[in-house]
């Protein structure tokens, strides 16, 4: 299927789940969220990645720590296994280090070229073993991504994505089915290095919440500062 007829279809299921979400309280605040993340080749046909992303809200704190390895299908195009473990920091809490959530994950990713927009599709599966419960939680993710180069030869760009969640199964005392969030973002990034960049913008999280009063909106100071040897 052409690229040009894929993404008119992709859109479509991103927006989707947004129809069947009822209008509720919402509840707002802001947090700061840094990632720092590798990736590159293992010879010619493997790679691997490795990312750290604290989170910090004025309640409490959280550092996802994710690493993978892929195999590429083709130069734009490949397929990965990882695991994430997310410890949660209560700042008056005691104790004030919690278990989080660990995770493993499958994913699918396409960065291809479109023109002069670095695209990316990722497609990501994710089972989810949450502290109080021994049932594993199901989730499904798809991100879309692009990044327009504006000036600077080509080092300055605007970047803009979406991710959508989607749970795809109940948890007693955890998740429910249904659609989960959604994170729109948009900044700039600036490639100071051959292999590094900065990026730097506003995220906008909402979460649904339905076994609480209200839903979630968080906006995001979003640093991030990408290594890539690929």
């Amino acid at each position: 299927m052409r690229t040009e007829k894929l993404l008119p279809l992709i859109g479509l299921l991103l927006v989707a789940p947004f129809r069947t979400v009822e209008a509720r309280p919402v509840q707002s605040e802001v947090q700061l969220w840094y990632t720092v993340s590798a990736q590159g080749g293992i010879g010619e046909h493997f790679l691997y990645y490795l990312e750290a992303q604290p989170r910090f809200s004025k309640d409490d704190g959280r550092a996802i720590l994710r690493s993978a390895g892929g195999v590429r299908l083709l130069q734009d195009m490949s397929l990965w296994l990882g695991q994430a473990w997310i410890p949660l920091w209560v700042w008056d809490g005691d104790p004030a280090l919690r278990q989080g959530e660990s995770r493993l994950f499958q994913q699918y990713l396409y960065t291809p070229k479109l023109g002069s927009v670095r695209g990316t599709l990722r497609a990501r599966f994710e089972q989810r073993f949450l502290a109080g419960t021994t049932e594993v939680s199901l989730r499904a993710r798809v991100m879309l991504r692009g990044a327009q180069p504006v000036a600077a030869e080509g080092r300055l760009s605007l970047i803009a994505w979406d991710e959508v969640f989607y749970h795809l199964n109940s948890v007693a005392g955890g998740p429910s089915a249904g659609f989960d969030m959604n994170r729109a973002f948009v900044g700039v990034g600036w490639k100071y290095g051959d292999h590094a960049s900065l990026e730097v913008g506003y995220l906008n999280v909402f979460t649904r919440r339905p076994t609480a009063q209200s839903d979630q909106l968080i906006h995001t100071l979003a640093v991030s500062m990408p290594f890539n040897f690929m």
